[in-house]
């Protein structure tokens, strides 16, 4: 009878307990010096800009999980705010990852325009010269793959009334861009 009353008292509270217990994960791993992250993701907007005839790119990343796989990239520890100037390395690691194939090589046939901060968010900013359509190229867009196998980078592409959306993952770092 007392074991059932306790049983009664836990399913009764589940919710609160669920979230006790996810405060304390996240508290001990802050404590540790680890970030808590319940996924890792990327958004990419593609926007036709009709008056300049050029694609523009902005990227959107964490900045904690942009500094370990720049660290990586690089070999050695990677924070922007003791990094005087990033702009070859930031253009280095977003060609890598970031460009479109031509016979299955990456080609990046862009311009890097820059990057900046915000709250816990760096932006990257790149423009595709070219009044082309993009329907029927292949985009790669792998940035963080390499380092978070839970990586997920969405890709949206607008020009005037069309939308549409792709997702990136480990498994799919290639896509074709279609309407």
């Amino acid at each position: 009878m007392r074991g059932n009353l306790f049983f009664q008292l836990i399913n009764k509270n589940r919710l609160s307990i669920c979230f006790l217990l996810l405060i304390s994960i996240s508290s001990w791993a802050k404590s540790k010096g680890n970030e808590f992250h319940p996924f890792h993701t990327s958004v990419t907007e593609c926007v036709y800009n009709e008056k300049e005839k050029i694609w523009e790119l902005s990227i959107r990343l964490f900045q904690d999980d942009f500094e370990q796989a720049l660290t990586e990239f690089q070999g050695k520890k990677f924070q922007f705010q003791f990094a005087p100037s990033p702009d070859a390395l930031l253009e280095s690691y977003i060609r890598k990852h970031v460009g479109v194939l031509v016979n299955q090589k990456l080609q990046t046939p862009y311009r890097f325009i820059g990057w900046e901060t915000q709250v816990d968010v760096i932006w990257i900013y790149l423009e595709i010269p070219t009044s082309n359509d993009l329907s029927g190229v292949y985009f790669q867009q792998s940035v963080l793959a390499d380092i978070f196998s839970d990586q997920t980078n969405l890709f949206h592409l607008a020009k005037k009334d069309l939308k549409k959306s792709f997702l990136f993952q480990k498994n799919q770092l290639v896509q074709l861009v279609s309407w």
